[in-house]
This record gives structure tokens, C-alpha cells and sequence, in this order.
């Protein structure tokens, strides 16, 4: 009995240690930034009705319209074969239905904001795509510009600049004191590159003095939120997973906010067709917000030993990973990453690659690192990817091209890479914070990632 009763307070934990999310007041500014539309209604809904309700000015801005869900599309509309046209119509209808739910939450469709970028291609543009030739071009669509002309900026081609751009002039214009965009470690493509682009027009507008508290919520995480449908009962929270990615709150909500929140996500009517189970889980009792504190790298002296004690870790997201030693098990999870470490030397970065067995290292990795440097243009910085082959092969591109001579090193010790960095490569030694995140692939296959995530590389 005392077991089951030790066991049971364990897994209260987390819950109990979940603080209350700040009630908004009538001077917060706040804009609330959906990868899709849905989102803002999925994560912030409640909180939208309560920060409106104290006189607080909300504003909604959608990275894409939702124009590339093919499956709802198809059941929607009975069609199999849809055309370009039909997806850029899906794209137009999903706007209205963002406007009618948002309605339903009292935002007015004026305080609305499409920026139009394609849906499922936004997180391709943020990694591949700020030194091509070419702007990133829709398969859904076929389009390589902002085809909406209801959007924000109507024929900003796909590139990511334009994205960076875009958000760097909406906050400048509204000056938010709070921004809510989707967490990094949500495992929707566009829900990452959602906060990769918030963060960096973030760091763009601290030279100005413009330094809202960004906050994170969670739509995509596995099998979360369970049990699925509506249970407006029920508290939601955070994935276990996540537990430690981020300072978790929990915003209360009212039986009425709750209903309206419900409704709200009934207006998203392309969407409820296929997965009203999912949708609506999320009108419950509370909703989640989470901070995560910038980290700075930790810096040795050239002449230490490395001591990865102190360093600062990137765990892998794999949602669900059965015991390593169940061989009987899919490869894709049990050759995973665990983690990926990072220490600063000198003007070298280290990255220790942990895999969660010796298989790991059969896949390929892939490491990004996209260095930042205040007062120099992002786009201008090198964007290095560090391919490491399942034989110990190693290709460096910084900014898509091959680098020949990279001087960068790679040690295999056990399941574990050892990866050398010189900063020159990122752009020099006076780069003060990085983006970075590690894939495992298996040829074509994805095997596990970390999230992206954002360190200061000044202040170790």
C-alpha cells in the first residue's frame, strides 16, 4: 500500500510543481503566433478570452493558412484529386474559418494577421533554404511566393528572410509585451519553425529595446493529450517529456471559457472532419504555458580537460522509445540520440553526440549550427551542417556549399561522437548565440531529432 501511495505522489510531481500561469492585465500587448490556423485556439484560447476580458490588446498572427492538409482536404470535399487552385481555395477557407473562431473568443477579424507561408514547408525554408537559388516552392500549391492577397506582405517570395522580415516588422509596429508561439520541441514541423522565427526576430529587437517575455504552448506531441475528445473536466498536462524543457504554468480556466474555447474549435470545420477526437481535447480545465530560460554555453580553458559535467544538454524527442535492448522492436526506435551536449574551448564549439546504444551510430547524423552576431545580418552568417556517415565519413557545407578543409574533428568513443567546431566556421569567435539541432537518419529515413534550440555563447 505504502509502495503504491510513494509511487502515486512520484508521478504527482511534476503537476504539483507546476506554478500559476500570471493573470494578463489591461497594459500586456499580447500577439499570439499559430503555425496554423487552429493553433491559436488550441494553445491560447482561454487566455485570449481572460486577457480580453481585463482590456488587453490581443492580436493573432498565422505563420501559414493551413493550405497543404491534404487528407482533411480530400475528406472534406470528397475529392481525391484536388488541384493547385483547390489547395490555395483550402488556404482562403481556412482564413475565414480562423476568423470565425476567433470571433468566437472576441478578437475582432481586424486584429488578425495571414502572413501566407506554405504549410509543411516553413521548417525546410528556416534549415535549407536562406542561400539557395531558389525560394522554397509548394508541392500543394505550386507556388514560391505568398499567393494570398489578404496576406501581410502578398508576393514575399518563400525565403526565409521574408519570414525573418516579416515578424521583426509586426512586433516593431505593435510592440507586444508577450508572445505565445508553439514550443520548439512540438514535433509539427511548422510548430518548430514557428519558434525558431520568433526567437530570431526576438534577438533582432533587443538592440531596440524591445524585449517581450516569450512564452510556449504545446499542440503535437505523440499520442498527447489523453484521453482524447472533449472533457471539459479534465486538466491538461505538460508531456513528460518536455517536463524539463522549459518552466511549465498552468493558466485556469472558467466553465464558460472552457465552452467557448469548445466552440470556437468547431468553427475549423475542414479540420474537425478527420480529427474532432484530437481538436477538441483541448477545451479543458486549464491551459499550458511554458518559459525557457536562454542557456549559456559553458567555456573551458584551451588548456582544461573536457568535463562534460557542466554542459549544456539537448535531449533528443523521441516521443515514444521502448527498452533499447527489445531487438524485436521497429529500428527507428531503438537507434536513437539520447542527448547532444555542447562546451565552448577556445574559438572552437564541442558537441557530444550521445546515442542511446552503439547502434546510434550505424544512422547518419546531422548537426546544425547557425551562429548570431548582433549587428551583423542573419542571413549573411554561415549555415554549417556537419553530415557524420554511418562509416565515420564526414561532409561539412557551410551556406549549402562544401567546405574543403573545415578543421573540424570527429572522435568516436562507444556511443558517443565527439564533435570540434571551429566558431570560424559559424562566422568567427565574437558570435554571441547559436541555433542549433541534431538529426538521426537512417539513409532516407528520420530516425529521431533533437529540438532546435537557441544558446548564448557569450556569457559561459
Amino acid at each position: 500500500m505504502w509502495r503504491l501511495l510513494s509511487i502515486c505522489l512520484l508521478l504527482a510531481v511534476p503537476v504539483l510543481a507546476q506554478e500559476k500561469f500570471p493573470a494578463p492585465t489591461r497594459d500586456d500587448r499580447i500577439v499570439v503566433v499559430a503555425p496554423h490556423p487552429d493553433d491559436e485556439i488550441l494553445g491560447a484560447g482561454g487566455l485570449i478570452q481572460a486577457a480580453l476580458a481585463v482590456g488587453a490588446d490581443v492580436r493573432v498572427v498565422y505563420l501559414t493558412n493551413g493550405d497543404h492538409n491534404q487528407v482533411a482536404f480530400k475528406l472534406y470535399s470528397l475529392d481525391l484529386h484536388l488541384s493547385a487552385q483547390q489547395y490555395l481555395g483550402f488556404g482562403e477557407k481556412r482564413r475565414q474559418e480562423a476568423i470565425a473562431g476567433t470571433a468566437k473568443v472576441g478578437v475582432p477579424a481586424d486584429h488578425l494577421t495571414f502572413l501566407g507561408y506554405p504549410d509543411w514547408g516553413t521548417l525546410r525554408i528556416w534549415r535549407d533554404y536562406w542561400n539557395a537559388p531558389k525560394p522554397f516552392r509548394s508541392d500543394a500549391t505550386r507556388v514560391e511566393a505568398v499567393p494570398y492577397p489578404e496576406a501581410f506582405c502578398p508576393g514575399s517570395p518563400y525565403r526565409p528572410q521574408s519570414v525573418e522580415a516579416d515578424f521583426v516588422e509586426l512586433f516593431r509596429q505593435f510592440k507586444p509585451t508577450m508572445i505565445f508561439v508553439t514550443h520548439p520541441g512540438d514535433t509539427a514541423p511548422d510548430h518548430r519553425a514557428a519558434a525558431n522565427f520568433v526567437r530570431l526576430a526576438a534577438l533582432d529587437l533587443e538592440a531596440e529595446g524591445l524585449r517581450p517575455t516569450v512564452y510556449y504552448y504545446v499542440v503535437h506531441f505523440g499520442r498527447w493529450p489523453r484521453p482524447y475528445h472533449y472533457h471539459p473536466d479534465l486538466g491538461l498536462e505538460p508531456p513528460t517529456a518536455l517536463l524539463d524543457n522549459g518552466d511549465w504554468m498552468s493558466f485556469p480556466l472558467s466553465t464558460n471559457q472552457t465552452e467557448r474555447k469548445h466552440d470556437a474549435i468547431l468553427e475549423n470545420r475542414t479540420q474537425v472532419t478527420t480529427r474532432q477526437y484530437f481538436l477538441v481535447a483541448f477545451a479543458r480545465t486549464n491551459e499550458l504555458f511554458a518559459t525557457i530560460p536562454l542557456v549559456s554555453v559553458p567555456c573551458l580553458p584551451e588548456d582544461a580537460p573536457l568535463d562534460w559535467r557542466k554542459a549544456v544538454r539537448n535531449k533528443a524527442l523521441t516521443v515514444a522509445v521502448p527498452d533499447a535492448s527489445d531487438l524485436h522492436a521497429p529500428a527507428e526506435e531503438w537507434i536513437s540520440i539520447q542527448t547532444t551536449d555542447f562546451l565552448r574551448q577556445g574559438n572552437d564549439l564541442i558537441a557530444l553526440v550521445d546515442f542511446k546504444n552503439r547502434l546510434g551510430k550505424r544512422t547518419g547524423v546531422y548537426l546544425s549550427l547557425f551562429g548570431y552576431q548582433r549587428g551583423v545580418a542573419f542571413e549573411k552568417l554561415p549555415k554549417v551542417e556537419i553530415h557524420i556517415g554511418p562509416l565515420g565519413g564526414l561532409k561539412v557545407y557551410a551556406s549549402d556549399k562544401r567546405v574543403v578543409q573545415p578543421g573540424v574533428t570527429v572522435t568516436s568513443v562507444a556511443n558517443r561522437f565527439f564533435v570540434r567546431v571551429p566558431l570560424r566556421l559559424l562566422g568567427g569567435a565574437r558570435l554571441d548565440h547559436v541555433f542549433t539541432c541534431t538529426r538521426a537518419h537512417l539513409g532516407e529515413i528520420a530516425m529521431d531529432d533533437t529540438a532546435w534550440q537557441l544558446f548564448d555563447l557569450e556569457k559561459g
